[in-house]
């Protein structure tokens, strides 16, 4: 049964920033102390391992049109799992991993590797989905050594039909730690040949002279071994010539610009606004709101739309 979603909770680092084995998971023992650092009880976590009516799930449209399946925990899960999620933000990651953390975006992972020669960017094909509970398990036993029953609850708590969700707060924290193994594998790869590597969500992105096929075939070999699928059509091998498309962002040479498919999107957003900028209250229109909101997206890539921005704003009716 599909429940009304509630809105959505906060994560609360309160500043923390700490290593794993600070964590109030690590170690843990304890289901009554789980049920503590959690903030509910033993029968309330016990009702909440269940998927029956605990998720909000619908159908999305995703990058190019496709639908995509999300579920969004309910009825008192969403706490939990934000409170998951607040913990697990506050373990420090690797500094090649530029999701989810402060100061950092898709354009700082873009920035990484600028003037680049060769280039790898790739993706985890249904990285939520094919992150599965075993592997959670794997983490919240081994990774966090919590005991077996500690582990096994909070696999649950944190899974539907056997995976993680994709519209929780906990899905891209844990995602990444279900699969730092892989990662970590990976950036040692990297490492080995002086290749520059950074995580955004489920990209990968490699860059310097070693990238080339026989670099790309172990990459592969590597991913395969921890059994996600590198997605065979989101994986290109850039020369250095070339302008590389990385997490929504092109690099070319060591310039950063808005990809030609944001332009076109503004162009046809602003033909829309000029039939209305001069009717009045035209300013707090949705049109012009959208193209507000375009252009300071474009302008953290391109500092000129902050200019353009402005100047919308003069020219539109208020």
């Amino acid at each position: 049964m599909n429940r009304k979603r509630s809105k959505k909770l906060k994560i609360q680092t309160n500043g923390k920033s700490y290593t794993i084995k600070d964590s109030p998971l690590y170690r843990l023992r304890s289901k009554k102390k789980l049920a503590n650092i959690l903030k509910s009880d033993l029968n309330n976590l016990k009702k909440l391992r269940l998927d029956a009516d605990n998720y909000h799930e619908f159908e999305d449209k995703g990058k190019g049109g496709k639908p995509r399946k999300i579920q969004c925990p309910c009825n008192g899960l969403e706490k939990i799992h934000s409170r998951i999620a607040s913990l697990l933000c506050r373990i420090k990651t690797p500094d090649y991993l530029q999701s989810g953390k402060k100061g950092h975006s898709n354009v700082s992972n873009a920035n990484v590797h600028l003037g680049s020669s060769c280039l790898l960017a790739t993706d985890i094909k249904s990285f939520f989905p094919s992150t599965k509970r075993y592997m959670l398990f794997s983490f919240f036993f081994h990774s966090m050594e919590c005991s077996a029953d500690v582990a096994d609850i909070l696999s649950d708590l944190c899974t539907i039909n056997g995976h993680i969700p994709t519209g929780s707060q906990i899905s891209m924290p844990l995602a990444f730690w279900a699969n730092s193994h892989m990662f970590d594998e990976l950036y040692l790869l990297s490492v080995k040949h002086a290749v520059k590597m950074t995580v955004y969500v489920d990209d990968l992105t490699f860059s310097g002279d070693a990238v080339n096929k026989l670099f790309m075939s172990v990459t592969q070999r590597i991913i395969t071994k921890h059994n996600q699928v590198m997605h065979p059509d989101k994986t290109k091998l850039y020369r250095g010539y070339e302008s590389k498309l990385i997490t929504g962002v092109v690099v070319k040479g060591d310039n950063l610009l808005v990809r030609n498919e944001q332009h076109k999107m503004l162009f046809s957003d602003v033909e829309c606004w000029k039939a209305i900028k001069d009717i009045p209250s035209a300013i707090n229109s949705n049109i012009a709101k959208k193209v507000i909101g375009r252009m300071h997206s474009m302008s953290v890539i391109d500092s000129k739309f902050k200019d353009k921005v402005r100047t919308l704003r003069i020219s539109t009716a208020t």
